[in-house]
C-alpha cells in the first residue's frame, strides 16, 4: 500500500513537470484554529495551478502550521477533471504530512466529488513513522460532505464521520458537524464539534472555531470584503481551486508503557 501511494505521488510530480514549467499562484491564505482540547493552531497555505493535461486540471496545495511550538507540513499534488458533461468535478490527491511533534510522518490519499448541490470528500491516512515518546500515529479514514444552503450558499453545512485504528487504546471513531459562513471572498468562519480531539490524540469531544482567509491573486485590486450571497446551484467550474478537504493534523494515541 505504501509503495502504491508513493508511486502515485511520483506520477503526480512527473505529470506536473510535463504540464507546466512555472506554477501559477491562484491564492494564498491562512487560518487561526481554536479548540477546547488543544493549543491554538496557526496555519498558512497556498494553491498553485500546475496547468492542464487534456481536460485534467493539476495543482499543488502546500501547507505549514504551528501548534504548541511544533511545526507541521503538508506537501502533495492533486488533479480535478470535469465529468457528467461538465455538470460535476471528480478529483484525487496525494499528500505527504510531517510534524516535528514526535517526528511523525504520514501519506494521505483522497478522492473528491463536486456537484452543484453538494460535495463529497473521502480520505485515507497511512502513517509510516515509528512510535516516539509513547505516541504512535494511527491509520484511518474519513468522509465529509459539503452542503450549501439554498438561496444562502455562503453558508455551508459540513457533516462528517471518521475512523482511526487504535493500537493500545480504543479506536477513535465518531461523527463531526461544522457550519462554515463565508460572507465575503476573503474570509470565512467555521464553528463545529466532533466526538474526538484528533489533533491532540484525545478520545473526548471537542468544540472548535476557525477563522480562515483567502486572497485570490487575480482579484487583489477588487473589494475582497464585499458581501457575496453566492449562487445556487453552484457552478462547479468555479471550484477547481477549492481547498482540499482533509485532516491536516496527524492523529496519534498515547501508547501503553
Amino acid at each position: 500500500m505504501k509503495k502504491l501511494i508513493l508511486a502515485m505521488l511520483f506520477c503526480f510530480c512527473g505529470t506536473s513537470l510535463y504540464a507546466v514549467s512555472t506554477p501559477e499562484v491562484i491564492w494564498v491564505g491562512g487560518a487561526w484554529r481554536l479548540s477546547d482540547e488543544s493549543a491554538p493552531i496557526f496555519m498558512a497555505d497556498s494553491f498553485l495551478s500546475l496547468g492542464q493535461v487534456d481536460s485534467t486540471y493539476l495543482f499543488t496545495e502546500p501547507l505549514v502550521f504551528l501548534k504548541g511550538g511544533e511545526i507541521g507540513l503538508g506537501l502533495g499534488a492533486g488533479a480535478r477533471v470535469p465529468i457528467l458533461d461538465g455538470q460535476a468535478l471528480a478529483g484525487y490527491n496525494v499528500f505527504f504530512d510531517y510534524t516535528t511533534d514526535n517526528y511523525h510522518k504520514r501519506l494521505t490519499t483522497g478522492a473528491e466529488f463536486f456537484y452543484p448541490t453538494f460535495s463529497a470528500h473521502l480520505n485515507a491516512y497511512l502513517p509510516f513513522s515509528d512510535e516516539h515518546n509513547r505516541r504512535e500515529a494511527l491509520p484511518g479514514i474519513d468522509l465529509a460532505l459539503g452542503i450549501p444552503i439554498p438561496n444562502a450558499s455562503f453558508i455551508t453545512l459540513w457533516p462528517s464521520l471518521y475512523y482511526y485504528d487504535g493500537r493500545d487504546e480504543d479506536d477513535l471513531k465518531g461523527l463531526g458537524f461544522a457550519v462554515e459562513v463565508k460572507p465575503v471572498k476573503a474570509l470565512s468562519v467555521t464553528v463545529g464539534g466532533r466526538n474526538d480531539a484528533l489533533e491532540s490524540g484525545r478520545d473526548r469531544g471537542e468544540i472548535y472555531a476557525k477563522i480562515q482567509f483567502t486572497l485570490p491573486m487575480e482579484r487583489l485590486g477588487e473589494d475582497l470584503f464585499k458581501f457575496e450571497k453566492g449562487e445556487y446551484p453552484l457552478n462547479v467550474n468555479a471550484l477547481l481551486d477549492h481547498r482540499v478537504v482533509r485532516e491536516p493534523f496527524i492523529t496519534y494515541e498515547h501508547s501503553l508503557p
